[in-house]
């Protein structure tokens, strides 16, 4: 029998875990509530406050014969006319007759969350659509338009020397190539009854007030945290609108909150104000993220496990208290090794440990996964399992 190597602390052992040839032992410690201390503003987005798009289709010219090629002669036409509206360079269409050396290209322009200003440079990113290369292209002046078409009306220009993805010429990146035309603000209040056409309703919101809707990230989205929020910011700014309410969580990811008479001419300060709100970020928030791309496991909360036995290609799995007298059922198997983690002796196994501990013994990232998938299925792990890619 070969000699076990053993690792061991003073406390006695809750919980333990067997795998083949190794143990791997969990000691209670002192069950605490986890909280870290965060901003509403760090795990929530203002509505209306978003990245917007605008786009366009242009033509680029200068390529060693890596353009689109003859095929493609009618649609560059139809963008030259097009585009001579506009002060487009291609002021004869007999340039495109060297077709090689011209390309068609999607154009697409960020419009940061705040907004932006008439005469505003903003980056462009480009697109080849049938180029085998946009190294030396210039992109001819090109008209962009909101991405959604049911908005109207001309937003800006872009054009200008184009700098490929050296990895992937038929992309590139026009720094500052866009010049915005028109300012674009960002409407972050509504109106009550403008809550209500959009699917909001409650006795609280009155049709004639102001509100802003705070919306939780995915990573925070659900109704403990919404609650949460709704609570912190009520506590923190009812007082200062002499107001029993300010917000109200409408569902697992909204927060609505009124733009109290005084505040209506100082909305900066308000929002501000929300933003920089604290809460408690509670324990119960638990969830096991996988990314297999990365080969991340990431763990949110007081995420445990409770007793249970987990057999898997050839490694057996046990989790179990502790007995009355103190000491562990181990497997009737020969051990090799024994690693002693902590974790709470009435609230179960806590997840983070057990990686830690399958991590020593170099159990391999898949492996890994799978066992807490087993576990998960068998319901004995307290906390959703979402996958990244």
């Amino acid at each position: 029998m070969k000699r076990r190597e053993t690792i061991r602390t003073a406390l006695p052992v809750a919980t333990v875990l067997t795998m083949g040839m190794a143990i791997i032992g969990f000691l209670p410690g002192v069950a605490s509530a986890q909280t870290a201390e965060a901003r509403v503003g760090d795990v929530t987005r203002i509505k209306g406050q978003s990245v917007n798009r605008l786009a366009g289709w242009g033509l680029v010219t200068g390529l060693n014969k890596t353009g689109d090629g003859d095929g493609y002669l009618p649609t560059m036409r139809h963008l030259a006319k097009m585009m001579q509206r506009f002060g487009s360079p291609i002021d004869e269409l007999d340039d495109l007759d060297g077709t090689k050396n011209v390309a068609i290209v999607a154009i697409q322009v960020e419009i940061p969350e705040h907004g932006a200003r008439e005469g505003d440079l903003l980056d462009v990113y480009v697109t080849a659509n049938a180029a085998k290369s946009l190294r030396g292209g210039y992109l001819a002046s090109t008209p962009l338009v909101y991405h959604d078409h049911t908005v109207e009306g001309l937003f800006g220009f872009a054009q200008g020397r184009i700098v490929v993805d050296e990895n992937t010429p038929t992309v590139g990146k026009i720094h500052g190539g866009a010049r915005m035309e028109r300012d674009v603000f960002m409407h972050v209040t509504a109106m009550g009854r403008q809550l209500r056409l959009d699917g909001i309703t409650s006795a609280w919101i009155d049709d004639e007030t102001e509100y802003v809707t705070m919306i939780l990230d995915d990573a925070h989205a659900g109704w403990p945290m919404a609650a949460a929020v709704a609570q912190a910011i009520n506590k923190e700014l009812g007082i200062s609108a002499d107001l029993d309410r300010v917000a109200l969580a409408v569902d697992s990811r909204n927060i609505v909150v009124l733009i109290p008479a005084q505040q209506r001419n100082d909305l900066a300060s308000w929002i501000s104000d929300i933003e920089r709100t604290r809460i408690l970020m509670e324990s119960n928030e638990a969830r096991v993220t996988v990314n297999r791309t990365g080969g991340t496991i990431v763990l949110t909360g007081d995420v445990r496990i409770s007793p249970v036995i987990v057999s898997q290609a050839g490694m057996t799995i046990t989790v179990a208290n502790a007995l009355p007298d103190g000491t562990v059922p181990l497997a009737a198997t020969t051990q090799q090794r024994f690693v002693g983690v902590e974790a709470g002796a009435k609230a179960g196994a806590k997840v983070g440990e057990l990686l830690e501990a399958l991590n020593r013994l170099d159990v391999p990232f898949e492996k890994r996964v799978s066992i807490l998938e087993e576990i998960h299925r068998a319901g004995k792990l307290h906390a959703p399992i979402l996958y990244e890619r």
